[in-house]
């Protein structure tokens, strides 16, 4: 189980394995979330653990949004992957490959 997160100004998506197929959880967070002044949405996905939050970004930073999400224990943001992490994994193993077929075509 992983750990995600992508943000865009207005909008924040995580996931968490603390939220996945936890109805409970799931609830007591999109309560906590809905009460932080300055979201104007939450939209949970219990099936995956994640939590689609819409917020005001004149009021609410999201770096601030991350800090208090962290507080409630069902997110950690020093273990989420972003896009760009699955980006960059997905260029060194495409690059990898690229330099195995090489290697490979060289020594026949």
């Amino acid at each position: 189980m992983h750990f995600y997160m992508a943000d865009t100004p207005g909008r924040l998506r995580i996931e968490s394995p603390v939220l996945k197929h936890n109805q409970q959880k799931c609830t007591t967070f999109q309560e906590f979330v809905k009460g932080i002044g300055g979201v104007t949405s939450v939209e949970m996905k219990p099936e995956l653990g994640s939590a689609t939050i819409h917020y005001d970004p004149k009021i609410l930073d999201h770096t601030k949004l991350i800090g208090l999400l962290e507080k409630t224990g069902d997110f950690d943001h020093f273990q989420a992957k972003t896009p760009d992490d699955y980006l960059e994994e997905t260029i060194e193993g495409v690059a990898k490959l690229a330099l195995d077929a090489a290697s490979d075509g060289l020594t026949e």
